[in-house]
């Protein structure tokens, strides 16, 4: 199955007639890479307004990842997980499915995350892992600054026949994914995708009362998603249909929707818009740049702002090529606006480009 998957990709991104492959590690006007890291897809930031959680993405159906800290000061980057000792300390595994078991790390592979905080004031961080299982692990952020580490305190498995995106927690403790594809790395699954065909929808997860699908929500490759302030909503990529929806956590409802080319992640921005990465290069670009997981890639994005009320839209920023390009999410912190990819060896940042001088 994985040698057909890679054949039908292949066959897709033939059809890209641009080099789109990025081999140096220079500054562009005012962007600046940060290179010699594994592929940082997702980004959460810290409250220190210093620090930045990264997940280093293997790959969709194959490769392994890991976890770290970023100091946007210094630049430097703090491996997390997994740990040179490997183990895993399950006596405080009590957030999660009372029967996942501990994950082995060294076939972790981390997709999706979100840094929240529970109503008891600790904060929770959740990662997608497509290791040697499909899980939302849970772990809780203790320290501070640079002393930050992470505790694994339990895990949820999804609905049978799900490959996950991202996942977001409410304050109580719920989590709310997106089923991207019903059948991890099917061939058919993306053929129905490229025919415009829905793949996928919204799952809510209660430790008590398990799992439930959020009728109503099915799309074409659900992708990054984030929640309101005040939990009442949560804002969902749908890739291939190529709308932001905004969506009743209790509900379901798609209460309002705008217009995204092909929406990656989101995250909140310093302007108080969610920030969406949106992939507005070609589809067979796209596909050119995933069949080198290890480059970086210029294929051309935009980071679109949106009003979470009104859900009107604005393009705040377009980049494409060196130093990088394809990006996955934008996260403002400490007055510059932090870039990760899904394919390559870094990130990039640049000044807060809604903050800078008109």
């Amino acid at each position: 199955m994985k040698f057909l998957t890679f054949c039908f990709t292949v066959l897709l991104a033939a059809c890209s007639n641009v080099d789109l492959h990025i081999a140096d590690c220079q500054p562009v006007g005012e962007i600046r890479p940060v290179c010699g890291m594994q592929t940082p897809e997702d980004i959460a930031r810290l409250e220190d307004n210093r620090h930045l959680l990264l997940a280093h993405f293997g790959g969709m159906f194959h490769g392994t990842g890991s976890l770290s800290l970023f100091d946007t000061e210094t630049e430097r980057l703090t491996p997390l997980l997994p740990r040179n000792n490997g183990g895993v300390d399950v006596s405080t595994a009590d957030w999660g499915d009372a029967d996942c078991a501990a994950p082995d790390f060294e076939r972790f592979r981390p997709h999706g995350t979100h840094l929240h905080q529970l109503v008891d004031g600790r904060w929770r961080y959740l990662v997608v892992n497509h290791g040697e299982r499909e899980t939302i692990e849970m772990f809780e952020l203790v320290g501070e600054g640079a002393q930050s580490s992470l505790t694994w305190r339990g895990c949820l498995e999804p609905a049978p026949e799900t490959f996950m995106n991202d996942a977001v927690g409410l304050p109580n403790g719920d989590v709310i994914y997106t089923r991207m594809l019903r059948t991890a790395g099917s061939v058919f699954e993306q053929l129905l995708s490229v025919a415009g065909f829905d793949t996928g929808e919204l799952w809510r997860w209660n430790q008590v009362t398990g799992l439930r699908r959020l009728s109503g929500t099915e799309a074409n490759q659900p992708n990054g998603i984030e929640v309101s302030s005040d939990g009442r909503h949560v804002f969902v990529n749908m890739y291939m249909t190529q709308e932001l929806w905004k969506v009743d956590v209790d509900s379901g409802e798609v209460v309002a929707t705008a217009p995204v080319t092909r929406p990656d992640n989101s995250a909140w921005g310093s302007d108080g818009r969610l920030w969406v990465a949106s992939h507005s290069d070609s589809i067979p670009n796209m596909l050119a740049c995933a069949g080198q997981q290890e480059t970086a890639c210029g294929a051309r994005f935009q980071i679109v702002a949106v009003e979470p009320e009104t859900m009107a839209t604005e393009t705040i920023f377009e980049h494409q090529g060196p130093p990088m390009g394809a990006a996955t999410v934008a996260v403002a912190q400490a007055g510059r606006v932090y870039m990760g990819s899904f394919v390559g060896d870094r990130l990039i940042s640049m000044p807060d480009f809604t903050l800078a001088s008109p």
